[in-house]
């Protein structure tokens, strides 16, 4: 055993130290990937927020939509253009949605009415038949509680015809009547989307309208990203002609913007997926560009995140590493202390190993020698009560015929049913753990041969369960076995028939055991405590309470029932018997 262990334990020291060295080999093969590791880090993240920021410019688009559809539900009903009309709820709608710069309404004959948010305030401005019947009339509206300037009206230099603008063609064009939407340039050079949306007439005598609001991205709170990735994710929305249309960038970041169209241009013309390197004020990021779909146009959106960020990010996974080197280090350093350590350990061990071979030795012969004289002891109480019989059987065959020597022969039976109970014993193999299916087919088999021609006709059917007790128990079971059986032998068949016997041994809850013999015979007469039969039935009642149980009769008719209930006494003496064929 000694050997095998040591052979367990060398191979086991073996594997220890490859799976260690393959770990420092993976932990150097993975702090050479970090960097690219940290490049798929940044692509799924960015790829990640660029689908949130896809769905809030889905949300954004699809608010100013809403609010477009919704001016123009109230404002169907009109005939004509007024100023009085709608300037009031244009101006409520300009101060709630920061996103929309400018309300224009046109119809088929060039009248046009506009409200636009300024620096200063509002400016009203109404347009009459495309400006041939004059120039446009401008109002500027006044902010009292942000501005000390007053109203003012002139007349506007612009020609103005809103039928020639991009605007008011693309409404037109749309084939589904939904809202268009177009880029425009501003007067600063700066970019921003028109969306219009055509306004059927009711009748035919009524012009058709169309509805347009300019919008500024950069003005919406769909754009905030600081609810995402904890305020490290940025973005950029532009055209395909490079021109931003909003971004969520620090307002000084995009002061120079020639390198980023560049590398934007770059980008489009490579219709890459692949991360680029961005430098903005000082400050590096990583990108990638994605296209977003707007009902006909295309906007681009550049996701960046600043490289301090990612590299915040690694520099968390590469401490992580280097702790993962120590504490091998540390298990290697343990591991060789080991080494070092059982090899003394071996040497005392070695020295002991004979004086333990030698013990065992001992004990397995003093084992040995408990079992045969065990069973020594079992053979010599069959042959002593042998002797008794023998004895009981000359004095019986010197009384005469009557009740006495009735009562000597059946105390010769029982005898001889307690030296076979302990001849059985002396055949099993295994005294501390008794099979009692193995022990009772030999009780029942030697009892059916003790009460023959009579037990010819009574068949039996024995069930244990695969239960196992001690010799003691063992001993006391099949005593009150042997005198159930004989019992029914003698008393439950008298008619040449004969009839059936079944034995159960089950486990009840925990120690507690049933044994139960039942007959098909005759049954037991009204006075079955007073007859020929009552000393055995004591027996047995005084043997089951020596088992800690209870001996119980049921009497169903056509037969009886026996039922003997005990508590299990298992022998936690014994120790396991040392394999002496097993080797050291």
């Amino acid at each position: 055993m000694n050997s095998k262990r040591q052979t367990l334990d060398n191979a086991l020291i073996v594997v220890l130290g490859s799976l260690l060295a393959l770990s420092l080999v993976a932990l150097a093969f993975g702090y050479a990937q970090l960097d690219q590791r940290q490049m798929q880090l940044t692509e799924r993240f960015l790829k990640s927020n660029e689908q949130a920021l896809h769905a809030r410019l889905d949300g954004l688009f699809l608010e100013i939509q809403e609010d477009l559809r919704e001016e123009a539900d109230a404002l169907v009903d009109l005939d004509t253009i007024g100023m009085g009309a709608v300037t009031e709820r244009w101006r409520i709608l300009l101060r709630s949605h920061p996103v929309i710069q400018r309300i224009r309404m046109a119809d088929q004959w060039g009248d046009e009415v506009s409200l636009e948010r300024t620096v200063s305030g509002l400016v009203q401005q109404n347009t009459a038949r495309g400006s041939r019947s004059g120039p446009p009339i401008a109002i500027f509206l006044a902010d009292s509680t942000r501005s000390p300037l007053q109203d003012s009206i002139w007349l506007s230099d612009e020609d103005n015809d809103p039928r020639r603008k991009v605007w008011f063609a693309k409404a037109l064009e749309d084939p589904n009547a939904e809202p268009a939407w177009t880029f425009v340039t501003r007067a600063d050079s700066s970019q921003s989307l028109q969306i219009s949306y055509l306004i059927r007439a009711r009748s035919s005598e009524q012009p058709f309208h169309i509805l347009m609001f300019d919008v500024d991205l950069g003005e919406s709170q769909w754009l905030d990203t600081r609810t995402l990735a904890n305020g490290s994710l940025h973005g950029v929305i532009f055209d395909a002609d490079l021109s931003i249309l909003g971004h969520t960038l620090s307002p000084g970041v995009l002061t120079d913007r020639t390198e980023l169209r560049r590398i934007l241009s770059e980008r489009i013309e490579l219709d890459s997926e692949e991360l680029v390197p961005v430098r903005l004020h000082g400050r590096a990021y990583l990108g990638q560009v994605a296209e977003h779909p707007l009902n006909g146009l295309l906007v681009y959106i550049l996701v960046l995140v600043e490289k301090d960020v990612v590299s915040a990010w690694m520099s968390v996974e590469r401490w992580g590493l280097f702790s993962v080197f120590l504490v091998l280090l540390v298990i290697s350093l343990l591991l060789t202390w080991l080494l070092l350590r059982r090899r003394y350990g071996n040497e005392r061990i070695r020295q002991h190993a004979k004086r333990t071979r030698s013990l065992e030795r001992r004990l397995t012969k003093a084992t040995g020698e408990r079992d045969v004289l065990n069973r020594e002891v079992h053979h010599r109480v069959k042959n002593n009560l042998q002797v008794v019989s023998s004895l009981l059987n000359l004095q019986a065959s010197r009384l005469e015929e009557g009740p006495v020597r009735s009562e000597f022969l059946r105390g010769k039976r029982r005898i001889d049913t307690i030296a076979l109970v302990h001849h059985k014993m002396y055949d099993l193999k295994d005294l501390r753990n008794v099979d009692l299916q193995q022990f009772f087919h030999q009780l029942v088999t030697s009892l059916a041969v003790m009460h023959l021609p009579k037990s010819r006709t009574v068949s039996h059917e024995l069930n244990a369960n695969g239960i196992k007790a001690d010799q003691d128990t063992a001993i006391e079971l099949g005593i009150i076995l042997c005198e159930l059986v004989t019992n029914t032998y003698q008393h439950a068949f008298p008619y040449a028939t004969g009839g059936h016997v079944d034995i159960l041994l089950q486990p009840v809850e925990s120690d507690l055991h049933r044994l139960i013999v039942k007959d098909n015979g005759r049954g037991l007469p009204a006075n079955y405590t007073d007859g020929e039969g009552k000393l055995g039935l004591e027996i047995v009642e005084a043997l089951s309470e020596q088992l800690n149980g209870s001996f119980h009769v049921r009497r169903d008719g056509a037969g009886v029932t026996f039922e003997v209930l005990f508590r299990m006494k298992w022998n936690t003496s014994a120790g396991d018997i040392i394999d002496t064929q097993s080797g050291e």
